[in-house]
């Protein structure tokens, strides 16, 4: 084997293995303990469940969603911007699908993997302002999973950021700043001038990588 031979070889190997690696990293035993409760073999299509992020670009889980939530932790958490699986240590895949809630402009958020929750999919608010994801059946007002969008100040909108407030509370969707690698995700009182940038959330349609179950993505 000549040099240049040799030095393509070479390269050939380090690329296979960079690409298993790559690979491997997609199995997570967190998010794939949950995802094998799941009969599913395809990616949601990217127009139709987009992921949802706040100001700082973290990403709004909830459980079997992330590497982050426990299958039976039923909270909702601001999370680190991963860009889809890019972590070397924590996965998520995009799955928020948007339906409308009511004639009157609200609209309700519902996890992906809804098979595999038991209809806790739906993100909601109860009377103690706790956010958390829960079934239609089990609230005391369909007014809890419902949330209606009002536009920031010109200033925040280029990156097309909402504000959601909850029918129920008045109150809008915050991220509550706090140590460690999730945070929590609640409701407080509106900041319309934008003064609370943890208030303001925007759903993208970039799927790079989106996580969906174990050991699959698209592209």
């Amino acid at each position: 084997m000549d040099g240049n031979s040799g030095l393509v070889f070479l390269l050939v190997l380090v690329m296979t293995c960079v690409i298993s690696d790559a690979t491997g990293e997609l199995k997570r035993k967190l998010l794939c303990s949950q995802c094998s409760k799941c009969d599913t073999n395809i990616c949601p299509p990217s127009e139709a469940y987009p992921h949802m992020t706040a100001f700082d670009d973290s990403i709004v889980a909830g459980a079997l969603q992330s590497d982050y939530v426990s299958t039976n932790d039923r909270g909702v958490y601001s999370v680190p911007n991963i860009k889809g699986s890019d972590s070397e240590k924590y996965i998520a895949y995009y799955g928020w699908e948007s339906t409308s809630g009511s004639a009157s402009g609200y609209h309700r958020f519902r996890n992906y993997m809804d098979k595999c929750s038991g209809g806790q999919s739906y993100l909601t608010v109860d009377k103690h302002g706790k956010v958390r994801l829960r079934s239609l059946n089990s609230l005391g007002s369909l007014a809890e999973a419902d949330w209606k969008s009002i536009a920031p100040p010109k200033k925040y909108n280029h990156r097309e950021f909402r504000f959601w407030i909850s029918n129920s509370t008045g109150k809008c969707l915050t991220v509550f700043e706090g140590r460690g690698k999730k945070r929590r995700v609640g409701v407080a009182e509106c900041m319309f001038d934008g003064s609370n940038s943890f208030q303001l959330f925007a759903f993208r349609f970039h799927y790079q990588k989106a996580f969906c179950c174990c050991n699959l993505h698209n592209e």
